[in-house]
């Protein structure tokens, strides 16, 4: 377990400031922020490279605060990979290494065998990187803390290289604390997802609900949220949009109808809390649908528009209606956007569920 209480720590003219969280023991845990938000920092302060102000931190069963860094049972792996330049791969794998044999199957493992003779000056930015996560691997400490450890893999590289640290995870119980800024990456390997920003922890929780459920309209935008409008939001009293009539009542105890308008758009939602009043709602672009004509469903919020701008990149694009003078963006395959005709200037129907809107 890493277990962070009330934190603070300062780099230079940079502060940690009151950062909580905890990653339960043999979890894997993403920090995901801006450049400058201070996850490196969070990354070294926990190693013990920079001194911790105020503040808990836990490893485990012990209180690691006061210990010095190679008393913290943690392995560090940076982005820039920081081998010894004086060194062989060999000996830089080797470097710290539990054992002989534990440093040859970390470096077969990430593939850097045809490497151990090489001299590091050498090595590609993708190479340096996998040479420093298997000497990282190769330490068998219980704490393994990652800094970007595969941006500087191509993709093929990089997919099977975080199968084989997740791998290691799972078979050692490790408990990871990964940076990067992938949210897919995020979301496919952690348990816990961290948001840092400005030194500060905004949100942290499992993966799915950070990213369904941000906490703030600045963290759904951070988050990749195509839709966030700012509006009024009403509960429900008489009408239940998403329950049958007569009903409403008995189910409200759990979740409660709101009716949110954003200028003269109204979109229906199902909230937990009771929201009157100012805030905002996330619709994330997945989860909307197009199609040309309107057609039965049993989404509660459906609007007609025109397409105003057709963005496309790959095999994915993002479709813009205007309805009501908002934006609704749309994210689907470029294929349906092909098959669909839809280009700028057509009249097209956009719809949603009110279970997939968050009101934050």
């Amino acid at each position: 377990m890493i277990d962070v209480t009330g934190l603070s720590a300062r780099a230079g003219d940079f502060w940690l400031r009151d950062v909580t969280f905890t990653v339960p023991a043999s979890a894997y845990g993403v920090v995901i922020g801006p450049a400058g938000s201070g996850k490196t920092t969070l990354l070294e302060t926990i190693a013990g490279i920079v001194p911790a102000h105020t503040g808990r931190l836990r490893l485990g069963s012990r209180d690691a605060g006061d210990l010095p860094p190679e008393a913290r049972q943690v392995a560090l792996a940076y982005q820039h990979a920081f081998l010894f330049p004086h060194l062989t791969v060999r000996e830089n794998v080797s470097y710290g290494a539990a054992s002989g044999a534990e440093a040859d199957e970390m470096a077969r493992r990430f593939d850097v065998v045809d490497l151990l003779d090489r001299s590091v000056r050498g090595l590609s930015g993708g190479e340096r990187q996998l040479v420093s996560i298997a000497r990282t691997l190769a330490r068998g400490a219980p704490y393994l803390l990652l800094d970007e450890p595969f941006s500087a893999l191509d993709p093929r590289r990089r997919a099977r290289t975080r199968r084989e640290v997740r791998a290691l995870h799972k078979e050692r119980g490790l408990t990871v604390l990964q940076v990067t800024h992938d949210f897919t990456e995020a979301g496919m390997l952690g348990d816990v997802a961290i948001l840092l920003d400005g030194g500060r922890v905004l949100q942290y929780g499992p993966p799915e609900e950070v990213f369904r459920k941000p906490a703030s309209p600045y963290i759904a935008e951070f988050l990749g949220a195509e839709n966030v409008y700012a509006g009024i939001a009403h509960v429900v009293q008489d009408r239940a949009p998403d329950w049958a009539e007569g009903t409403s009542g008995e189910l409200s105890r759990a979740h409660h109808a709101v009716e949110f308008r954003s200028g003269s758009m109204t979109i229906y939602a199902v909230s937990e809390v009771i929201l009157e009043g100012p805030t905002y709602a996330v619709v994330r672009g997945e989860d909307v649908v197009l199609s040309l004509v309107p057609h039965t469903t049993s989404a509660r919020n459906t609007y007609e528009g025109v397409i105003s701008e057709v963005v496309t990149t790959g095999a994915l694009s993002r479709v813009t209606l205007t309805a009501h003078d908002l934006p609704i963006v749309a994210s689907l395959t470029t294929r349906s956007v092909q098959e669909l005709g839809l280009t700028v200037g057509v009249r097209a129907h956009a719809s949603f569920k009110a279970l997939a809107v968050h009101l934050c």
